[in-house]
C-alpha cells in the first residue's frame, strides 16, 4: 500500500476507483470530470509506475 500512497495524485485516485472500488473508465470519467482516456492513460501509467518501484524494491531486498 506504500507504494500506492507515493503514486502522483491522479494516477492513485484513478488506481483506487478502477482496483478498489471497481468503478469503470467511464464512470471515473464522469466522477473526476476527466476524458475516458485520460483516467485509461493514468491507470496504465500507475500500473507502469508500480511495476517499477516493486522491481527496485525486490532488487534491494535480494541483496541484504
Amino acid at each position: 500500500m506504500a507504494f500506492i500512497a507515493e503514486l502522483p495524485d491522479g494516477c492513485r485516485t484513478v488506481f483506487n476507483l478502477y482496483v478498489f472500488e471497481e468503478r469503470s473508465h467511464k464512470e471515473i470519467a464522469a466522477m473526476l470530470r476527466i476524458k475516458e482516456h485520460s483516467s485509461t492513460s493514468q491507470l496504465h501509467r500507475a500500473k507502469c509506475l508500480l511495476a517499477k518501484r516493486i522491481k527496485e524494491y525486490t532488487k534491494h531486498e535480494e541483496r541484504k
